[in-house]
């Protein structure tokens, strides 16, 4: 009979000093390759006519990133985005690094929408305010300005990426489970008629809760695009159906992927 092998408190503290070594890959690597293609990027910016040179640039940046730190990324599409249809993303929100891992996967120059809390970040907020849309909940009048924004750049053939949660809300032992959606999205494809896809990310609540970094960890990573919802003949008042088909879409994969 084997004996069974408990773990000492020797193994911990060599676990532990393996983790936040790979805690500081992770960072250095983030903060090197961001700041060196930060030049190239705060020059597209310039002109909006150039902010369609930022998409490639950031997908060369995603791959490369995920790549060096070693984490396993797997997109899966249930349907082929078509070509010249803009498209309203909707992804649960259980970390920050949603973000990279959906700029890692998505296949058209898409716009973030984020609270306003991400433009005070050095760099990273100049860039984030003026390629993406930031949003300040606790304002009416800012709502209203990114609303305008959205349908700008619905129009301008570029599509949304938006976390109907509003934000990251969910506490870590609570996951993953979503918290309600704001209408702002649906209002938003129901207005331009176009379709709305539910994005679901089972794994990254694991990776790095809210921002607790000592809490960084290796786990794959994996994201769902769900077959686009089409909105064409939606009213303002189909929008709590919808709120409701993408929520439950969302949370089931997350279910199934974490049962």
């Amino acid at each position: 009979m084997m004996k069974k092998i408990t773990p000492t408190l020797k193994n911990r503290g060599l676990w532990d000093s393996f983790r936040y070594l790979y805690l500081f890959w992770v960072a250095f690597w983030f903060l090197f390759t961001f700041l060196l293609i930060f030049p190239l990027v705060a020059l597209f910016i310039q002109k909006k006519s150039w902010h369609r040179f930022y998409y490639p640039l950031s997908k060369v940046w995603s791959v490369f990133y995920y790549a060096i730190i070693f984490f396993p990324v797997k997109s899966i599409w249930h349907f082929k985005p078509q070509k010249g249809q803009n498209y309203v993303f909707c992804s649960n929100h259980f970390s920050y690094v949603d973000i990279p891992l959906l700029t890692r996967t998505a296949r058209s120059f898409s716009i973030f929408v984020g609270l306003h809390d991400l433009q005070t970040i050095p760099l990273f907020g100049y860039m984030y305010r003026n390629i993406h849309i930031t949003i300040n909940r606790g304002s009416g009048k800012d709502r209203l300005r990114a609303y305008k924004a959205c349908l700008e750049a619905l129009d301008a053939g570029k599509d949304l990426i938006i976390f109907p949660e509003g934000g990251i809300w969910t506490e870590p032992e609570d996951m993953p489970q979503l918290s309600p959606f704001k209408e702002g999205p649906f209002r938003i494809a129901i207005e331009k008629q176009v379709p709305i896809v539910p994005v679901s990310i089972p794994f990254n609540w694991k990776i790095m809760p809210l921002l607790e970094y000592k809490e960084f960890r290796w786990h794959r990573s994996i994201v769902i695009y769900h077959e686009a919802i089409p909105t064409i003949g939606l009213t303002k008042k189909d929008i709590p159906e919808l709120q409701k088909k993408v929520y439950d879409i969302i949370q089931s994969e997350i279910n199934q992927w974490n049962a």
